[in-house]
């Protein structure tokens, strides 16, 4: 019961924005505005009817392009674009290149952009990654001919074999270990190494990784609001 009161509250959510940029763009608009608004409509509608489809996919991924953080920044700013008159910038385009910056920091912000990383739906988007825990362990180096079952006093570890890490990997290949980036990296780790001063400093990798996340959440919302 609460969750289909839960998706008829979102539904109407969602039916009230898309009425209010109906009623806002489509009478006033010129023509490539109003055809903008139908194609959003028409896919919005396919995507729920049969989303599997790769043309409806393909249509989607580009109709929902300004729910991304890079697309949303691009539009704000586009808005802001067509308020420059004369050199100098009417209102609201100051506060729309404003909320553009603050999603472009946000989203490529490490320190930042960790909050959102952190959940279940994130995670579930790296299911290679080794998220390790720390131990207290000693590593012990020996060669390819030594039998680790004749050893005593050696607790053989499951991690490094999963991980196929060979002899030299580890001293002279660490790049391709499968090492959690920093977003995906426990709490308790990064209090541990404490914050560095490049965590603050925005990057396209973070941006990439928030943007991949913000895809499966909203995935997990279209999944919500399909009807079962």
């Amino acid at each position: 019961m609460f969750e289909l009161l839960s998706r008829v509250l979102l539904w109407l959510l969602i039916g009230t924005v898309v009425f209010s940029l109906f009623q806002k763009f489509y009478p006033t608009g010129n023509f490539v505005g109003r055809l903008v608004v139908v194609v959003f409509l028409i896919v919005l509608l396919l995507s729920f009817v049969n989303p599997n489809e790769p043309a409806i996919a393909s249509l989607w991924r580009v109709v929902s392009f300004p729910l991304k953080p890079l697309g949303a920044a691009i539009l704000l700013m586009t808005f802001a674009a067509q308020r420059i008159k004369g050199g100098a910038i009417d209102k609201p385009g100051g506060i729309l290149v404003g909320w553009a910056l603050t999603i472009l920091l946000l989203a490529s912000t490490p320190a930042v952009a960790y909050f959102l990383i952190q959940s279940p739906v994130a995670r579930a988007a790296y299911p290679d990654v080794a998220l390790l825990e720390s131990k207290s362990a000693t590593l012990v180096a020996y060669t390819g001919e030594i039998n680790v079952a004749n050893m005593s006093g050696v607790v053989s570890d499951t991690i490094i074999p999963q991980l196929n890490v060979g002899q030299t990997t580890i001293a002279l290949n660490p790049s391709s270990i499968n090492i959690p980036p920093y977003l995906l990296q426990r709490p308790q780790q990064i209090r541990r190494r404490g914050l560095r001063l490049e965590d603050f400093v925005p990057n396209a990798d973070t941006l990439e990784l928030t943007t991949e996340v913000w895809e499966r959440y909203l995935n997990q919302v279209n999944n919500f609001l399909r009807p079962r």
